[in-house]
């Protein structure tokens, strides 16, 4: 229930909050700079946020605290006023929710611990959170093309609400952990698998940046309706679900950091048919239909690479950091540099940069894979941890 609350939340927020604030006066840039905010919030917010749950393994009280809070920090949004009113707010906004992803994640992957079908289970949770994507973005989509934007702050808080009461529900595992989980976050980071790992994360979210910024716009502005903008938002979604159902057989199958490596080449393929034929309806369609790998395939074998290597304890650091040096200084830097060049040069070339940097980051990705699998080899040799 909390995954689709919370989807349902983040989907309205993502697919109309940059049409409600263009209706609202703010020009390309200073919307580009807001939900660059959003990022750069995740720079710092998780990892704290992680450290905390960590440390006083009391997950569930942090996430129904910072639903609260994430729901009251919202509401000045219905005041008058401009940039600096709308970016006090999200800043307010941000800190808190930023705390929603890796600590349900922390939780998630805690209950998850020791199941011979975490992929299968994990699946369903997520989907769960894409379906309630999927109906709200559509109906939300029908109700603005009828009522105009101006409603979209209303249906955010309402959501909102419903996401604070779905932590209600919400149980934690034990706390407790088995000796061989625990390891050094530190010593963690020091390995250059998980250096590299966390790079090709940052390119990944940098190269969704420009679609999370300005997709909605992008496609308002060839002529599509709000409600078609949230028929393409909601295909990708779709097709995730049919993934998330079905990738315990997939992730069997293939090695997780192969996957990963795929979901990059999928990546430059997506965001240049984007960039250069979004006009093309069943061009844009297979685009969006992509998603399933460039999101699904990826967010799922990067959580359960994740789990595998911060266990125990070091789970919600594991997540944060994640979320941090993906969504954080990923996320940001894309969505400047994709404001930078909607501005400098032209919509199309944000999206051909998403491109590039898809590239970059399955050479990344690449590299962690050979050097997990070297790591793989010497641990059969010596089965030594670095431990706290």
């Amino acid at each position: 229930m909390f995954y689709a609350a919370y989807y349902s939340a983040a989907g309205v927020l993502g697919t109309y909050f940059p049409l409600y604030l263009e209706a609202r006066g703010l020009a390309a840039a200073e919307i580009g700079v807001v939900m660059a905010l959003g990022q750069g919030m995740r720079v710092v917010g998780p990892t704290a946020w992680g450290w905390l749950a960590d440390h006083t393994s009391h997950r569930v009280a942090i996430l129904r605290s910072t639903a609260g809070a994430a729901f009251l920090a919202f509401f000045p949004i219905l005041l008058p006023g401009g940039i600096g009113l709308v970016f006090s707010v999200m800043l307010a906004f941000q800190l808190f929710v930023t705390a929603l992803v890796p600590v349900s994640e922390a939780i998630a992957a805690m209950n998850l611990r020791g199941d011979p079908h975490a992929a299968e289970r994990y699946g369903r949770l997520r989907a769960g959170g894409s379906l309630g994507f999927i109906v709200v973005v559509l109906a939300t989509g029908a109700l603005l093309d009828r009522a105009g934007v101006a409603p979209t702050p209303y249906a955010i808080l309402g959501l909102l609400a419903v996401t604070l009461a779905s932590t209600l529900v919400v149980r934690d595992a034990s706390p407790g952990e088995a000796p061989h989980e625990r390891v050094s976050v530190r010593a963690r980071l020091a390995e250059p698998r998980v250096r590299w790992f966390f790079l090709s994360v940052l390119m990944m979210i940098f190269a969704h940046s420009a679609m999370y910024t300005y997709f909605s716009i992008y496609l308002a502005g060839l002529g599509y309706s709000k409600t078609q903008i949230g028929v393409f938002w909601v295909l990708g979604v779709i097709i995730e679900v049919a993934l998330f159902l079905t990738q315990g057989k997939l992730f069997r199958r293939f090695e997780l950091l192969h996957l990963v490596e795929a979901s990059f080449v999928v990546a430059a393929v997506r965001f240049l048919l984007i960039a250069e034929f979004a006009d093309v309806i069943l061009l844009l369609v297979a685009a969006q239909l992509l998603h399933a790998v460039t999101f699904a395939v990826h967010h799922s074998a990067s959580v359960l690479t994740l789990q595998r290597w911060f266990p125990g304890r070091a789970t919600a650091r594991g997540q944060a950091l994640y979320m941090s040096t993906g969504y954080g200084v990923g996320g940001t830097l894309g969505s400047l540099m994709a404001a930078w060049l909607w501005s400098a040069v032209s919509p199309s070339a944000a999206f051909l940069s998403s491109s590039v940097a898809a590239l970059l980051g399955s050479c990344a990705v690449r590299r962690a894979r050979k050097l997990d699998r070297a790591a793989g080899l010497a641990a059969q040799v010596t089965p030594q941890e670095q431990r706290t």
